[in-house]
């Protein structure tokens, strides 16, 4: 108990120093109204890091700072308040919720995994394939690898797994999740409409396919096989699962789930024909599960208000770091270091600053709210705003060396599905498959569909 006091003491000096330091030693040449927002921008960003004050009232004085300070119109610095964004999260989260209560998602993965997974390989290739199909199912990760997760763990109560062995699985779930969420644009309803954002781009459903699905396959497959090879040694059971309790089929309330999710997910891929907004399309869905009784009132608990205050913290970063200048003054700076755009150094180089920097900033989104904007100055005129946005996104939305990195990969460890040393394990392995898939999947992909 002291030995906590004192790290978050420490943490707590740490962070008013990095603030203090800002403003003493004048990086960049950065004006007054700069230092401040870059110095806040640091204090809050080891607030939420270490949880040594509460997220909420970190959130809550970034954006106070930024709107003090930020010299950034104050529709820009709350601009996913006032977004169809938010309006998309939590409709996707009552969506989530109505898929939940109804049992839809329950059935198909226990009959899948107990049909198709008689050994801890293929639970663990499950993992994968169940991370792209409940991109159908559940359009939001959270929800997703919790429930996903827990069926898992509820059939692995039921053998003889080893603990160590159990957590390998597990963690699998969560992984997977990372990187099957780029495959659609509803593969992450936050982050995907978050980069769009951050890059001030907006993709239709079936351009961010065109662009991201069949790349984004192949390298779920890359991962899936390297996962297998890193824990081999771990991964030997065998099993001889029951047969199901509820062999029939579905139920009316599972039926109308299953029917809403596929009428969401067709308004969805035809936007272009009808003009409806995703945040529409899912309020629709939203409104039919609520008619049919598969959410009610006190299903509004679902609505994570933690993290909508979050967003709009996040979401305000890379406006105010563009608004206020920091963004170009970071820019002058990176390109001392980046190489000439028709240098073949230059992707590779870019790349490699991204996942340095996500490292450091820890945060996924922090890290996206400030690269993407920055280097979409740095790179005007040689490359896309399309193609950087995308580029930041790979480069960061499935790599992570610890747990606080990624948030998929903190959910998990925070309920303790795993340990620091299985992320950290695998953390490195994904180090150089990032690496390669970007430069040698996405990058290629992208030149062929001629947006590079």
């Amino acid at each position: 108990m002291l030995d906590g006091i004192k790290v978050h003491k420490r943490a707590m000096i740490v962070s008013w120093l990095l603030l203090l330091a800002v403003m003493f030693f004048k990086p960049l040449g950065l004006t007054l109204s700069q230092r401040f927002v870059l110095g806040s921008l640091f204090l809050v960003i080891v607030w939420w890091g270490t949880g040594i004050v509460h997220k909420n009232i970190a959130s809550l004085f970034l954006i106070v700072m930024f709107l003090i300070f930020g010299e950034t119109p104050i529709e820009k610095v709350l601009y996913f308040p006032m977004s169809d964004n938010i309006i998309l999260v939590i409709a996707s989260y009552l969506l989530s919720r109505g898929i939940v209560n109804s049992g839809v998602a329950d059935r198909i993965a226990n009959r899948l995994l107990k049909r198709y997974c008689k050994n801890s390989l293929q639970l663990v290739g499950m993992s994968f394939v169940l991370g792209i199909c409940f991109i159908f199912i559940i359009p939001q990760p959270f929800p997703r690898v919790i429930l996903l997760s827990s069926i898992y763990l509820n059939l692995l109560n039921k053998t003889k797994v080893s603990l160590d062995e159990k957590k390998v699985i597990l963690f699998s779930v969560f992984v997977a999740a990372s990187v099957t969420s780029l495959m659609f644009l509803n593969g992450d309803v936050i982050i995907n409409n978050a980069i769009q954002g951050f890059g001030e781009v907006n993709f239709t459903y079936i351009e961010w396919m065109r662009l991201m699905t069949l790349p984004t396959l192949i390298v779920t497959g890359i991962i899936m096989f390297a996962y297998k090879r890193t824990y081999a040694k771990t991964l030997k059971s065998k099993f001889n699962w029951e047969a199901s309790k509820h062999p029939g089929g579905f139920t009316s309330e599972e039926s109308y789930a299953a029917a809403i999710s596929g009428l969401v997910i067709i308004l969805w891929l035809t936007e272009s024909f009808h003009g409806l907004s995703s945040s529409k399309t899912a309020t629709i869905g939203v409104l039919l599960m609520f008619g049919l009784k598969l959410i009610r009132i006190n299903d509004y608990r679902a609505i994570n208000v933690s993290l909508l205050i979050f967003l709009t913290a996040e979401f305000a970063i890379g406006k105010v770091l563009v608004g206020s200048g920091i963004a170009g003054r970071l820019g002058e700076l990176l390109t001392r270091i980046v190489p000439a755009s028709e240098s073949f150094w230059f992707f590779p180089v870019i790349v490699l600053l991204i996942m340095g920097l996500h490292m450091i900033m820890g945060s996924l989104i922090t890290a996206l709210s400030v690269l993407i904007p920055t280097l979409s100055v740095l790179t005007a005129g040689n490359v896309s705003p399309e193609v950087i946005t995308l580029l930041t996104a790979t480069s960061v939305c499935f790599h992570f060396l610890l747990p606080f990195q990624h948030v998929t990969i903190m959910l998990g460890y925070g309920n303790a599905f795993y340990d620091n040393r299985h992320v950290l394990k695998f953390g490195g392995v994904l180090t150089g498959v990032t690496l390669l898939s970007v430069l040698c999947i996405y990058l290629p992909w992208w030149r062929l569909m001629q947006i590079l």
